[in-house]
Formats: structure tokens, sequence, C-alpha cells
């Protein structure tokens, strides 16, 4: 049931917490065991950035957004900061164990005051992660990524100025499944009379963006501060749903199914709810295999939009006892002890600590922010996930104003494992933004999507995680790639291991471990070099029939994959045809000499 409006005071708060802190043995440790245990570690591991900017009301713009991200290919968590005295926008650098180092003078990033939002996405699809950065009444940036944490401002080439409304939080995805990501940014619309209302931009595939909102009904006047391109149906393309601020029966959070690329608004399937919506997250909280919606709000009341369908939604946060008693605004379901199931963080401002509520036997859900030991005293606006130090549980970067960047490390309970996936995507869209994933032990099933923009403001890794309890392997992945016109790509995968960033690759990219387009001479001698080895993330690229080891099977495809030059499918005469008009060139070169002759004819006709 919901909470009653705090009344004890500050500094008793501050007190009570100071007793947690510093006098932990006052705990019993046997209890303290079973729970994940949070510890700001962020200026031990590099991360020193205070927010000034951000506040609640004019001037401020209700928090800044951070991003915890890997923006060099390294497979690592970096950091994005927005909000420092001046405007700085600050990268950090991980060096694979969870250090940062600040980067920001090589970085090409400049100072940008009023900095409302951040989305990472490869809008170019060059294959890194590009930045875009929404700012409050100050037009918004898109700074381009260059390669080795280098950036170069690209708003006007890509068509994106103008912006310059209330900007808040954005989101990527490909709504009209041609392949590349498209971007909707909420605007609080009449923040300080500006009457900018939402924008939505197509990309046109060549690096710019046109602006269609309008014509797709989709460009509201309502105080948006969220709004998220999520696969809601789970039917392959991205849905939008909308979260308005100051909520009126004429402007309330708007939920738009995407029917063949046009935007359908349904204002009675119950997720188009009247409050002072903020944060926003979207994920099968209850794990019945359908997406829910969680709205953080104003003390009375957080909003959990439950689904049994996908098609009509009920309010449940009573029932779940995750309503809070705070004004609340950055939120995220994820499984933070990784037993399995999914459990929800929401920052709430201060004297009302951030809550944690994690999943003990189903609903209601049960606070334990004490005993896992997150959250501040200040007013915590923005949260991203992500594991920094690869250790298989994900921690949280949390922006609270006129303090350091928290960063929340996590400690699960021992033996509690989980599963870690990179999806990767073909074509434009680099990052497989949209596809969904179903990680399945022991007869339960998590649900996943790899997001652009999810969370309030904010940016959380690409990297798929879920908890699997005490189980090494996960039973079953099944991933389903985005729509792009008629095609929908999927793979199941068994018996998933942890301890390890899994690349899945889509079946068209099975055999390609370099990502160039073929299967060429040096992917196939990786191949076999991971024959009836112990099975490692570099071999994952051959893995053909999904079983998560390298055996002849998996050879046997590859090769043939290198061979069908044609794409048939089969191994004949269109292949030879292809491989004699290459003769004396290197570009179909099978044997790896780096020349057509007899050799790869050979081959060629050895498998035929």
């Amino acid at each position: 049931m919901r909470s009653s409006a705090p009344t004890i005071s500050r500094q008793f708060f501050i007190a009570v917490v100071a007793l947690v802190v510093v006098v932990p043995w006052v705990v019993d440790r046997a209890a303290v065991a079973q729970y994940p245990s949070f510890t700001d570690e962020a200026v031990e591991r590099g991360v020193q950035y205070i927010v000034t900017d951000g506040a609640f009301g004019f001037p401020g713009q209700y928090g800044c957004g951070v991003a915890l991200v890997d923006l060099d290919g390294d497979g690592d968590e970096d950091i994005i900061g927005t909000g420092a005295t001046g405007g700085q926008i600050a990268l950090f650098a991980n060096n694979g164990a969870g250090l940062f180092t600040n980067v920001t003078s090589s970085s090409g990033l400049l100072a940008h005051t009023k900095v409302s939002g951040v989305v990472a996405a490869d809008y170019d699809a060059d294959g890194d992660l590009d930045l875009f950065f929404t700012r409050w009444l100050q037009p918004a940036v898109l700074y381009r990524n260059e390669g080795a944490l280098s950036f170069v401002q690209a708003t006007a080439q890509a068509g994106l100025s103008g912006i310059s409304g209330a900007g808040a939080g954005c989101s990527f995805g490909d709504f009209d499944q041609d392949g590349d990501l498209d971007l909707a940014i909420a605007i609080r619309t009449a923040t300080n009379s500006n009457q900018m209302r939402n924008r939505f931009y197509r990309n046109n595939g060549n690096g710019t963006f046109t602006e269609i909102a309008a014509a797709l009904g989709v460009d509201d006047a309502g105080a948006s501060f969220q709004c998220i391109l999520q696969d809601l149906d789970r039917d392959g393309d991205p849905d939008l749903y909308v979260s308005n601020d100051k909520g009126t029966a004429a402007l309330p959070n708007r939920y738009f199914r995407n029917t063949g690329g046009a935007f359908v608004f349904e204002p009675q399937n119950g997720a188009c709810i009247v409050i002072d919506s903020m944060g926003l997250f979207a994920g099968d909280l209850d794990m019945n295999g359908f997406v829910d919606l969680y709205c953080t709000n104003l003390p009375d009341g957080h909003a959990f939009l439950w689904t049994s369908d996908a098609q009509m939604y009920q309010r449940r946060e009573d029932e779940a006892d995750i309503d809070g008693a705070a004004t609340g605004w950055g939120t995220v379901m994820f499984d933070a002890d990784n037993d399995a199931d999914q459990d929800l963080f929401a920052c709430s401002m201060s004297p009302v600590p951030d809550y944690l509520w994690l999943t003990e036997a189903g609903f209601p859900l049960v606070e334990r922010q004490v005993q896992c030991t997150i959250g501040d005293l200040e007013d915590s606006y923005c949260v991203a996930i992500g594991d920094i130090d690869r250790d298989g549980d994900l921690d949280l970067l949390m922006q609270s104003r006129t303090v350091n960047l928290r960063l929340f490390v996590n400690e699960v309970p021992k033996g509690k494992n989980g599963v870690s996936l990179q999806i990767l995507g073909a074509g434009k869209n680099t990052h497989a933004v949209g596809a969904l994933v179903d990680v399945t032990v022991s007869g339960r099933t998590a649900l996943r999507e790899v997001l652009a923009g999810s969370c309030y403001k904010s940016q959380s890794s690409y990297i798929v995680h879920a908890g699997l309890d005490d189980a090494l392997t996960a039973d079953q992945v099944v991933v389903r790639w985005p729509r792009v016109g008629a095609l929908r790509e999927e793979r199941t995968l068994t018996g998933v291991p942890t301890g390890m960033v899994l690349p899945v690759y889509p079946p068209s990219m099975i055999g390609d471990r370099s990502r160039d387009g073929r299967v060429d001479a040096a992917d196939y001698a990786a191949c076999v070099a991971c024959l009836n080895t112990p099975f490692v993330a570099a071999c994952a690229a051959f893995d053909a029939n999904g079983d998560c080891q390298i055996d002849e099977t998996d050879v046997a495809a590859v090769t043939t994959r290198m061979l069908d030059l044609s794409r048939d499918g089969e191994i004949g005469a269109a292949d030879l045809a292809l491989l004699l008009a290459s003769w004396g060139r290197p570009d179909a070169d099978f044997t790896g000499d780096k020349i057509v002759d007899g050799a790869d004819i050979y081959l060629l006709i050895s498998f035929w």
C-alpha cells in the first residue's frame, strides 16, 4: 500500500543514514549477505565531477543527464558527465577494470551551459557511438565520434540546428524500418513561455535528418520530460511513449503504437495517465512476458502501468508497493542482485532517500535501499546502469546536485551469477538498437531490449545483462533483431556461459568476425583455431548452431559461407563464375595468399 509522506526532519534522516554507514557493525551481517551491496567509489576510481547545474525549477532544468557506455569500442563502459560549473562536458575513459581517466581535454567535447539530456547512438553508421545533447532553452548539440575518444560537432551538418526549446530526454530507434536510426526528442513545452513542441527526426541515411513530428502526429505540446522509442508490443518496430509533467486530460502521457511506420495514438489503453510524470522506464517487472511502464511522479505516488497483453494497461503500483513517497526522477528496472528476477531503482529528491525495491517473492516488492547501502541525501535526478568492472553485475552511475557524480559499485551475494551479451547489428544499425533479447534460466525468462535512450535524460550501457541466480549458464537466449523492411533476423543460443561479454552475431554475419561484409581466409583460419577449444568470446562469430562451442559442424558452416560468393546458400556454378571473375586479384581469395588462383578454384570445387 502507498506510504504516507515523510514527517522526519532532514537532520534526523541524515543522522540515521550516518549511523548505518559509519557504524556498519550494528547491522546483522547474515542478513546483509543476502542483499547486493552498493558502494560509492567514484573518487577512488578516478571520477571527479561536481554537478552544480540542473536545479528544480527556474532557472534549473531538473537534472542534466549522464551516460555509461562504451565510446571507444574497447569493450568497457566510459562515462559522460554534464552540469558542472561553466558547462564543460566531461569524458572519463575506462581502463577495463573500472578505473577511469579524465580525457576531456583531448576529446573535443566543449563547454555547453544548461545541458539537459544525453543519448548515445551510431546515427551515421560508421561503427561507433555518437553523442546528442539536449539543452534547456538553448540549442541542442550533436557530436560525431571520430574514433579514439575524439569528437567533433556535427549539429548543422546533420540538420539538427534550431532545437532550442526546453529539451529533455530523447531516444533513437528505427521507426520506419529502413535500417537507420531516427530520433525522438521530448521538449517541456511552455517552459518560460517557450512554445517549441516535441520533435521527431527521420534519418535520411546519409548522416542527415529531416524533422517530421507534425506529419507523424507526435508534435505534442505537453510539458514532456522523457520519450522512449521502444518495441513495447514486441512486433519488431519501436513504439513511442511520452512522459508529460503537469498532465491534463488534454495532455496526458501519450502512447503511440507503431503500425508500419505510422504512429497511432491510443488514448484509451490505460497507459495515457494524468500525473506529474517525469522519469520513465519500460520493462517486464513481473516477468509475465509483456513490457510494463513505470513513471515517476510527485510524492503522491509513482505510477506502475502493468499489462498482460501489450494492448491494455492497469495501474498496480499499490499492489506492487512501489509508489514511493517522494518527488522522483530517473528510474531503471534491472536485476540488482543477479537472482533472475527484476528489481526497481528510482531517484528521489531530499529528504527522501533514493528507492531500491527488490523482488523477493513476487508482488509486493520490498524496499531494500538501506540494506543495500545505496542512495544519497541530495536531490537525485539522473541514473544509468552498466557493468563498469566486468564482474558480471550491474553498477549505477547517478547524478545528484551540488555533489560529485556517484558511482555505486555493486557486489552481489556470493554465488549469484549474471550473463552479459553484446548484440551486434547488421547494416546501418551497427549496435542493434531495438533488438529484443529473452534470457531463460530455470523456467524464468527475462525480457531485454537494446536501447538508445531508456531512462530519464540518460544513456545506459548497450550490453544486455540478466541475472541467472546460482546457474553458470543461461538455458536459452533468443535474440530478435529489429525488422528492416520485410526481414527480421532471429537466433537462439543454448548453454550461454557467464564470465564473459558474449558477442551475438545476427545470422547474416555468422563467420564474419571482422565485420567487413564477407567471410574471408582470415575468418576461416580463426574459426579453425577455435575448433574443439574452450569457448571464448572471440570464437562467438563462428558458432553457427548456437550451442556455445565450436565443432566440425560450425567449421563446415563457416566454410560454406566463405565459398558461397553468390549468397544463394549453396556452392555451385554461380560461385565459380564469381571466383573466375576475380582471377589474379585478392578480393575473393580463400587460401590466404592474397590472390585468386588455382588453389582457390580447387578448394571451391572440392566443396561443390
